[in-house]
């Protein structure tokens, strides 16, 4: 399937930076504009979501598919051994995508950013209550309809942000709920294998994360960390979960960072 690939030139190392749920390659272009100058960086839309083909079932949508879409994306664009960073869902999908053989052997570092790899993370109310039984499938009507998600969306940034970034049409909405309802119901399996990429990782590995994120604690940050063996910790005051578009400026100086470690 095709991914959508958004270019902003630059010369130096080249960088991807991968969205997570909600959003779209749009919440990365603040970060991207600020790193252009000095490297060349690839923004991608994920597989139903921005202007990517929009399938409709969670294989298709899963980080598996994901990963080797990003890893055609990116190599069809252009990118040479990048640096690749995600936000989210966008953590696991760049994992996912460093399970290819070629990918680990070129990939030079790999960002975290508030992005969950681990199987036992806890849900918070009320988002667990869409892996109940009886009245999981209302719960996920209510939670992953779109005044729920802006909602979340409102609520994991103290700085407004614009909603149609994240959003999307109705298909992408839906595409976010299917990621959504289906992961939460198979957490622990299907998060084994990315937290083994990352254990398994000899590359950089930058962990950013906003002390008040409502949606992972920062327990999970600095446990995210410590799985990786050449992780460092970054977390920013008074921030919470949607990170690119509440912090472009600190973000993109940690990636600079990354990038630096990565091409020694």
């Amino acid at each position: 399937m095709k991914m959508h690939v958004d270019v902003f030139e630059g010369d130096g190392p080249h960088v991807a930076l991968v969205h997570g749920i909600p959003g779209s390659g749009a919440v990365w272009h603040e970060v991207a504009s600020i790193l252009a100058g000095e490297h060349r960086v690839f923004v991608p839309d994920l597989l139903g979501f921005g202007e990517s083909e929009r399938p409709h079932s969670f294989d298709d949508l899963w980080v598996d598919a994901q990963g080797s879409a990003l890893r055609d994306a990116l190599t069809k664009a252009g990118a040479v051994r990048p640096i690749v960073v995600g936000h989210d869902f966008g953590g696991p999908v760049a994992l996912a995508m460093l399970r290819d053989a070629e990918m680990r052997r070129t990939v030079r570092g790999v960002g975290l950013v508030a992005a969950n790899v681990f199987g036992d993370t806890p849900i918070p109310f009320p988002i667990r209550g869409v892996t109940w039984p009886i009245v999981g499938n209302l719960a996920a009507r209510l939670l992953f309809s779109r005044s729920a998600l802006a909602f979340m969306i409102r609520q994991g940034s103290s700085k407004a942000l614009k909603s149609a970034d994240y959003l999307g049409d109705e298909r992408q909405t839906a595409a976010i709920g299917t990621i959504f309802r289906n992961a939460l119901r198979g957490l622990s399996e299907l998060y084994a294998p990315i937290e083994g990429t990352l254990r398994e990782l000899d590359i950089p590995v930058l962990v950013a994360w906003g002390d008040r994120d409502p949606f992972f604690a920062i327990r999970q940050a600095q446990r995210t960390a410590s799985a990786a063996r050449l992780g460092r910790l970054s977390i920013y005051s008074n921030a919470r979960h949607f990170l690119p578009g509440e912090r472009p400026a600190e973000l993109a100086a940690d990636i600079r960072r990354l990038v630096a470690d990565a091409v020694r």
